[in-house]
């Protein structure tokens, strides 16, 4: 939804071509995106789905689609896998942002 609020075309270029690096296919693409949004994005966080207030506490691949990432959130002490772009951020941003920025950027293009 936001995750390119305030980063630039640029940044976000730059951190899938760092995520993607050495990869002879999308399923080696996904793999490198996957650990970079696992290492670098700064759990938990504050953010909403469907306008209501979550915590995301981490991130996996999705079931559903072997090219995908979900988001772990916890909203009212239950747990759930939410598709990545499905989330959308609070203030402050979190740390490592770009890295899911860049993912969903590569996402789109596939």
């Amino acid at each position: 939804m936001n995750w390119n609020r305030d980063l630039g075309d640029a940044a976000v270029h730059e951190a899938m071509d760092d995520a993607c690096v050495d990869c002879n296919d999308e399923h080696d693409q996904i793999s490198g995106l996957f650990t970079m949004v696992d290492q670098e994005l700064a759990f938990p966080f504050p953010a909403r789905v469907l306008g209501e207030h979550v915590e995301v506490t981490s991130a996996t691949t999705a079931d559903y689609d072997s090219l995908g990432i979900d988001l772990v959130v916890v909203h009212k002490g239950k747990e759930y896998s939410i598709a990545a772009h499905s989330i959308e951020l609070e203030t402050p941003l979190p740390d490592g942002h770009l890295y899911l920025a860049a993912y969903l950027e590569w996402k789109s293009k596939q």
